[in-house]
């Protein structure tokens, strides 16, 4: 029997032994890289579990289960100094010697017979040759005749030549390659997160903003994303924009590589945590601006409701503004909820946090306050199981906190409009500025 009939009935042999039914799965997987002969091919171990269903712990596993029962040799496939490595799997017999022959083997077999100035005794191409195999694979089966050309080499996993290797390594197209580079779903993971707290964020077209996102470099997209809210602030505290660009705007014309020093290097800001002093003082300062969000387009029926008189009317409005009105109140609330993740503060607004006071969530006075929240159309702080149990909010005027223990709703509710009109007070002799409600009474 020739040697490349003895090593394809390999896949015949495995098929009949005694391994776990998911190992000669395994194998059969891996003999579709193969040649004819069972020569060593090399598909990655995604390739594996895509043709074989099998998941990431099952290919490993029997893959080792495999080599340990003697039918494959395992070797590293690559190239020193070059991160590009791929895993070389050859057939082989637990109980006869014979493996089917590497990559490198035949190189040097090759390289052989060159240096003695011949070559093997094949037919020339033109020539054919005669393969005989088993109809259906059984030997009490007929036998067939395939008609073959001597020189043909067709395997389904063919090694890839090693200028193309160097090439793939060197533009970074390969897509298992070894780099640490961050592959494209964290990349649109990333993206999906920053664009959340855009002010925009609403009305952006998805498309132009992925399109923008992925025309930056790795680099470009990491600074990007680490400049946005310090982008936003220095738009609204610095430059006194009420609107700020759409997102795919600020990536194409990478408008973070414009701020003042000061801005991008995180000097003049400090982390606040959720629900903290200058968490607060960040989260009314921006309650305090009129409503700068945009609206999206309602439907004949809403737009009929919102237009009416009545307390339907009135609440659909003020439930709109609250969803849309103050989108960095609502990203900022978002974030606290589902990442416990704080917010940059500017160091002017540092002064502030101490007006604010711990009010325990669920109590009276927290309940005046989510009543001030719904009379003004601010969005609330979320629902009290999902809260800490106390939370920061601007403290009493000439009142003890154990006034409002047992005072009625109203009372609460003049006291914390008095409590807000003293922040707004403090907030304009601290920053110099005068809020939208001061401007109107005015």
């Amino acid at each position: 029997m020739s040697g490349d009939r003895k090593a394809w009935s390999w896949r015949q042999a495995f098929c009949q032994s005694d391994l776990p039914a998911t190992t000669r799965l395994l194998l059969q997987t891996l003999s579709m890289f193969m040649n004819t002969m069972g020569e060593s091919c090399y598909p990655s171990i995604e390739d594996l579990m895509k043709y074989s269903g099998l998941s990431k712990g099952a290919v490993l596993k029997h893959i080792e289960v495999a080599r340990n029962a003697g039918w494959i040799t395992i070797s590293q496939h690559g190239f020193k100094g070059q991160r590009w490595k791929r895993r070389e799997y050859v057939a082989r017999w637990p109980d006869r010697d014979l493996v089917a022959p590497s990559t490198s083997e035949r190189l040097d077999k090759s390289a052989e017979f060159e240096e003695k100035a011949g070559a093997p005794d094949v037919p020339p191409p033109s020539k054919k040759v005669v393969h005989e195999v088993y109809e259906g694979g059984a030997p009490d089966e007929p036998k067939v005749v395939h008609d073959v050309y001597q020189d043909k080499n067709s395997p389904l996993n063919n090694p890839i030549p090693v200028q193309k290797r160097e090439s793939a390594c060197k533009s970074g197209n390969d897509k298992n390659d070894n780099t640490g580079k961050s592959a494209q779903k964290t990349w649109l993971r990333r993206l999906k997160k920053v664009h959340a707290t855009w002010p925009t964020y609403a009305d952006d077209s998805t498309e132009m903003v992925e399109k923008a996102w992925f025309a930056l470099s790795e680099a470009e997209r990491t600074e990007a994303q680490r400049l946005a809210s310090a982008y936003v602030d220095h738009c609204r505290n610095e430059l006194k924009r009420k609107a700020v660009c759409a997102f795919s705007t600020y990536l194409r014309e990478k408008k973070w590589e414009r701020l003042p020093a000061t801005s991008a290097g995180g000097t003049t800001t400090q982390h606040a945590k959720p629900y903290g002093k200058l968490w607060g003082v960040e989260r009314f300062v921006d309650l305090l601006k009129p409503h700068y969000g945009n609206f999206p387009k309602p439907s004949a029926f809403l737009d009929g409701l919102l237009k009416g008189n009545g307390p339907a009317s009135e609440r659909e409005r003020q439930q709109r503004k609250a969803q849309y009105g103050w989108p960095r109140v609502n990203a900022m609330q978002h974030r606290a909820q589902t990442s416990s993740k704080g917010v940059t503060v500017p160091n002017e607004l540092v002064p502030l946090a101490d007006e604010f006071t711990q009010v325990k969530v669920g109590s009276n006075l927290w309940r005046a306050w989510q009543a001030l929240h719904e009379e003004r159309g601010w969005p609330w702080l979320g629902v009290d199981r999902d809260l800490p149990e106390w939370v920061y909010l601007p403290r009493l005027v000439g009142v003890d906190a154990s006034y409002t223990d047992d005072n009625k709703p109203e009372v609460l509710l003049g006291l914390v409009k008095r409590a807000l009109e003293n922040f707004e007070a403090v907030h304009g002799q601290t920053t110099n500025t005068t809020t939208a409600t001061q401007e109107a009474a005015e």
